[in-house]
């Protein structure tokens, strides 16, 4: 199968992945496997797919990002917290701590033993077994507006478990989100926003240590990364209209039996 075609179905599993609550590293982990992708470095190619990810968050929510960035400087000038985008976007920064943190302590551990198949059976039925549990148990009516430091550092703790595949970051946030009080859709926006500067820095750092590299990159590569990152820039963007839609009207079930029912697959497959 041609590399752009490879590259393409890859950055279209990156775009419907990322974002609804069922783990892209583990769809990527497992695709790449099966299709015996080889094109590109894989963690290389990963963080590609992940800055068309990032690109696709900042088209969708530019007005929110510059809104929380004018609060963000407002609040410097003026010393204060009233403005609520303001205050909130230093409880973005607040929240993106742990998960910086934790990564860029644990990172080499993580994918040296967690980057499994078998790791994502595991962690695919926790998901989904949370997901049932907080649609049953919480009530979650809330604004992201609402959200208290507190909470806001809860759900930033929560999403340093996303470093290991099949929890899903979009997923850990949203529910631990909707733990917190907030509605699924302002949970899942609230994801949305913490995601932009931990995937920035995310794909600075490896940026930075690739050119540190200076190999040259085969055009394999260069084609597979650039189809890469168009494909999950399009289909992220796509993705997260219809996710808030479909939040504000329903549940996280459908995700969490799609977790289960993959999960019992990838064990299939494995053992046979």
């Amino acid at each position: 199968m041609p590399v752009g075609v490879l590259a393409f179905i890859l950055g279209l599993i990156q775009a419907l992945t990322e974002f609804l609550p069922v783990s892209s590293s583990a769809h990527l982990i497992l695709a790449r496997t099966w299709l015996d992708f080889k094109a590109a470095d894989g963690l290389t190619f990963d963080v590609a797919l992940h800055f068309g990810t990032l690109v696709a968050i900042v088209i969708y929510f530019r007005r929110d990002l510059l809104a929380l960035l004018r609060g963000f400087v407002n609040s410097i000038f003026r010393r204060g917290l009233k403005d609520p985008n303001g205050r909130m976007a230093w409880f973005v920064i607040a929240a993106c701590v742990p998960g910086a943190v934790v990564g860029a302590r644990y990172e080499t551990a993580i994918e040296t033993y967690f980057r499994h198949p078998g790791v994502t059976v595991f962690t695919l039925i926790a998901g989904a077994l949370l997901f049932l549990w907080a649609e049953k148990r919480f009530i979650h009516e809330a604004l992201m507006h609402s959200l208290s430091l507190e909470r806001a550092l809860i759900i930033g703790c929560a999403q340093t478990f996303a470093l290991i595949p099949g929890v899903s970051r979009s997923g850990i946030t949203i529910v631990v989100g909707m733990m917190c009080g907030l509605r699924r859709d302002e949970a899942a926006r609230f994801s949305f926003l913490l995601a932009t500067p931990i995937t920035f820095g995310a794909c600075l750092l490896k940026g930075l240590e690739l050119s540190e590299s200076n190999l040259p990159i085969p055009h394999d590569e260069k084609v597979a990364l650039i189809v890469g990152v168009l494909t999950s820039a399009v289909g992220g963007w796509m993705v997260i209209r219809f996710l808030l839609g479909f939040l504000r009207r329903h549940g996280l079930q459908v995700f969490a039996w799609y977790r289960i029912a993959l999960a019992l697959a990838v064990a299939a497959f494995l053992l046979f």
